[in-house]
């Protein structure tokens, strides 16, 4: 049996120019996932990676924060867990939108930002998912989606007897993957991915090449003195 804990990044720079940089919060919440690791001695003998900057620095500060630290290891960096291009997805279906600094000034005239956020990216992903013109995405509902599965079918390959794998990725691959291993429709995937925590694990189990969820979205270690950490956004 090996183990695998798909690892959202912590909180990237929502807002900003470049969103693909994590935030002083995004590095504190892997600082702290580490202790997460430590308490429970999970240490990972394989560490694979998307190739986006947030991902990397997530897994660096987490890495280098466990006891004792693992930074001159063997990581993977394989495409197949980057996450869709979530700024074009919203600049197709809001073209007004596409400049961070129209969408800063759309979202400081919502009664709340965060959820008209939500409610935007809502509407966007299911345009994404439904439209007939894929030419406008770089990469469409139905490419993202066998992205991941072959993904995640090159993972279980590489997941030898007894192993634990650490998997550095983002909420929308996370979402998929729980998808595809529960057999969970596609109309579900905004539900599901509105839910994942920054910096939170989503343990899987391969058991004779068979994959099992075995905890989804899991950040208990963001509760009570460290409410502070938890962030979806």
């Amino acid at each position: 049996m090996a183990n695998i804990y798909l690892i959202r990044h912590g909180q990237a720079s929502f807002g900003s120019d470049n969103y693909d940089n994590l935030s002083p919060l995004g590095q504190s919440q892997a600082q702290h996932l580490a202790k997460h690791f430590n308490q429970r001695n999970i240490r990972p003998d394989q560490i694979i990676c998307g190739d986006m900057a947030r991902h990397q620095q997530t897994r660096d500060a987490c890495l280098a924060s466990l006891s004792p630290p693992l930074i001159h290891r063997d990581m993977q960096i394989n495409r197949a867990w980057n996450e869709f291009d979530h700024e074009q997805v919203i600049a197709v279906y809001r073209p007004d939108l596409a400049n961070p600094e129209a969408m800063k000034h759309y979202l400081s005239q919502q009664p709340s930002p965060a959820k008209a956020f939500i409610t935007l990216f809502s509407q966007a992903i299911q345009q994404w998912q439904h439209t007939d013109n894929i030419a406008q995405y770089s990469e469409s509902w139905l490419h993202f989606s066998q992205r991941v599965s072959q993904g995640l079918t090159q993972l279980v390959k590489q997941a030898d007897n007894g192993k634990t794998l650490f998997v550095f990725t983002s909420g929308g691959v996370i979402s998929t993957v729980i998808m595809q291993i529960l057999s969970i429709p596609e109309s579900q995937f905004f539900n599901i991915n509105k839910q994942v925590v920054n910096a939170s694990v989503t343990q899987l189990q391969v058991k004779h090449q068979r994959l099992s969820v075995i905890t989804m979205n899991e950040h208990g270690y963001f509760d009570g003195d460290n409410r502070h950490l938890y962030s979806l956004l």
